[in-house]
């Protein structure tokens, strides 16, 4: 049930959050080694804005199952939040190559990529996401934005 209303959250309805929340304490109380559930109350906690919660949620879910995507991507992005690329790079890295048919990933490393430095890298990846999602309008400016010469990267 827990998990249910954590779908509800993911889907943008905001006012299951607290709901969502409540059920998933409950759950990690009874089953505090559920990488799964670990993973959830994460998203649930890096909703509500408290990221050292959400960061101890997703790394204790990855100390459980260390290839579990969702806690890799959502880690990366409060990493990319906080400035550290390189981890968020590493942790994307991670999850893309297991799951490359996650489009929003696969860009999220390109543009962490392409704001370090690393355009051509940037745009492998850009057109890693498109080979998996071809009509995907999010890669596909992204491409044609590193394509030009006078595109400025940034997160």
């Amino acid at each position: 049930m827990a998990l249910a209303w954590q779908s509800l959250v993911n889907s943008g309805m905001s006012e299951a959050e607290a709901e969502a929340r409540r059920l998933l304490q409950q759950v990690a109380a009874q089953f505090p080694n559920d990488p799964a559930v670990q993973d959830a109350l994460g998203f649930v906690e890096q909703k509500q804005g408290n990221k050292a919660k959400a960061r101890q949620m997703y790394n204790k879910a990855l100390s459980l199952e260390p290839d579990l995507v969702e806690a890799e991507t959502n880690l990366g992005v409060l990493d990319a939040q906080l400035g550290d690329l390189r981890y968020a790079v590493r942790l994307w890295q991670d999850a893309f190559q297991r799951a490359p048919g996650r489009s929003e990933v696969g860009l999220d490393l390109a543009r962490a990529l392409c704001a370090e430095g690393q355009i051509y890298v940037a745009r492998d990846y850009t057109l890693r996401v498109l080979e998996f999602n071809p009509d995907f309008p999010p890669a596909k400016t992204l491409l044609k934005q590193l394509n030009s010469e006078h595109f400025h990267c940034s997160m």
